[in-house]
């Protein structure tokens, strides 16, 4: 792949560098509040798995739990531990290496998304507008110098729509091979595959074409993606597709089991969480009071999580000393919070099914503000939120107006529009443990696609503006 870089797109490129440096040196730690701004609470699970495969040659966070195999999908994983054998097997140097890596990598993937944006547009005014918007968003900018997998998905994000929107049919398999890789990093781009191939259908009409290209792109999806299913399956007679948090000491059967009941109840799990692990007087919604039973019920299991479960047990704040795998009552924890969550389901499903993902959706598009906001930076930084909000606005408005068009320009609309509401839909109203428990930094996929058609919005916006300067000094 060849990026001619042009003097414009070089100075943003420069510029978007240089405020992702400046970020590094003065801003992270007052935004992250912490010390070490390249690690946060995720980074050591990722860690874990590599190097039980490098030491034991099982990919594995935790050898006593029958779950521990595919608690994070490999691909960030097999990223970092080729950093880290290059440091010789040393995490305190490898570390900071892989997060300026991640930095100065994101100079190149300005300029790349320009050059996807004079493919789908064949423009360069609004390519250098995207340019912009990508160089200077600030969730992109927060967390590229973090250990996370976050932000190299959004690298293979970007190279698979490159390779997509290829002039040439014949990068549609490369395309295929990049996203099925990206998946390994983050699982919510499993929901773009179905999506890129309805775009390929709409592109190819043509029965013929259509199967030979998207049959390419679906086998090199699947020659990435495929092995981890499968060795979770051969090996372990499980069917995982993506990943199970159960295999982490603070995430079993107990604290999962309250995590889904608590979101069908409502959209935030505080202050019931940490109610419980601080030994504190669990104040239940009024939602949660169904029947007569489920007083009996609820005080039940909040003295059974307070005491005996191992999973609240491990997490920071705890009451009291952790406690052992075997010296527990989760199963009777998870199988009355389970209880509970059904039968919000049965007996209140406008708030389960409506009101609750509604609630979520609200947090996910018109989230204002951080959730820590005790000094002046976190109150600052609660800006860039309303910031985030008005560029999904544009880019729903965007998205309406480009699939008005004809081309490229209307397949990237499909493709775009479809995963953004795909992917919230699945985040706000899903019903699996992985969903429901909104990070913003999941919707980052999503946020990075919607710049697209805010910078064709603002496009418009800016030729109608020329317009009027035009016909006024006419």
């Amino acid at each position: 792949m060849k990026l001619k870089i042009e003097k414009s797109i070089l100075l943003i490129a420069i510029a978007g560098l240089l405020v992702r440096i400046g970020f590094i040196l003065i801003g992270a730690k007052f935004y992250f509040g912490r010390p070490d701004i390249y690690v946060d609470a995720d980074t050591q699970a990722w860690q874990d798995c590599i190097a039980t495969l490098i030491n034991t040659g099982t990919y594995s966070t935790n050898h006593f739990s029958e779950y521990g195999y595919f608690i994070r999908m490999p691909g960030y994983s097999f990223f970092i531990g080729l950093f880290y054998l290059l440091c010789g097997e040393n995490w305190d140097t490898a570390i900071p290496i892989i997060a300026w890596f991640q930095t100065l990598l994101d100079f190149f993937m300005i300029v790349l998304i320009y050059q996807i944006g004079t493919k789908i547009f064949l423009n360069k005014n609004i390519a250098l507008i995207l340019s912009a918007l990508y160089a200077f968003y600030p969730f992109i900018i927060v967390w590229t110098p973090v250990v996370y997998s976050e932000y190299i998905s959004i690298v293979l994000l970007l190279l698979s729509l490159n390779y997509f929107f290829h002039a040439s049919n014949k990068k549609y398999w490369l395309s295929g091979l990049l996203i099925g890789l990206a998946v390994l990093f983050r699982p919510q781009l499993i929901l773009l595959m179905p999506i890129m191939i309805i775009a390929l259908l709409v592109l190819h009409r043509a029965t013929l074409n259509f199967l030979k290209k998207g049959l390419l792109f679906t086998s090199m999806f699947l020659f990435a993606y495929a092995p981890w299913p499968l060795r979770n399956y051969i090996n372990y007679k499980k069917i995982i597709l993506t990943q199970d948090l159960r295999g982490a000491p603070n995430w079993n059967i107990d604290a999962l089991s309250f995590m889904q009941y608590i979101y069908s109840v409502k959209s935030e799990w505080e202050p019931q969480f940490s109610q419980i692990i601080q030994n504190k007087k669990v104040d239940w919604p009024s939602e949660s009071y169904l029947t007569k039973e489920d007083s009996v019920k609820l005080l039940r299991v909040t003295f059974l999580s307070k005491n005996c479960g191992s999973g609240f047990s491990n997490w920071r704040g705890y009451w009291k000393d952790p406690m052992t795998a075997e010296n527990n009552c989760n199963t009777e924890i998870k199988n009355i919070f389970d209880e509970l969550r059904q039968e919000q389901i049965d007996e209140n499903p406008f708030n389960f099914w409506v009101k609750v993902p509604l609630q979520n959706l609200k947090k996910g598009i018109f989230k204002l503000t951080l959730t820590d906001t005790t000094t002046f930076i976190k109150k600052a930084a609660s800006i860039l939120f309303i910031y985030r909000t008005f560029l999904l606005l544009c880019g729903m408005v965007g998205l309406w107006l480009m699939y008005k068009q004809k081309g490229m320009i209307q397949i990237a609309s499909i493709i775009i529009g479809l995963y953004f509401i795909s992917l919230y839909i699945a985040l706000c109203a899903g019903t699996s443990p992985q969903f429901r428990n909104i990070e913003m930094r999941y919707f980052l996929p999503a946020d990075i696609l919607m710049l697209i058609p805010a910078a064709f919005l603002f496009n418009k916006w800016q030729e109608r503006f020329f317009m009027k300067k035009i016909n006024k000094a006419e």
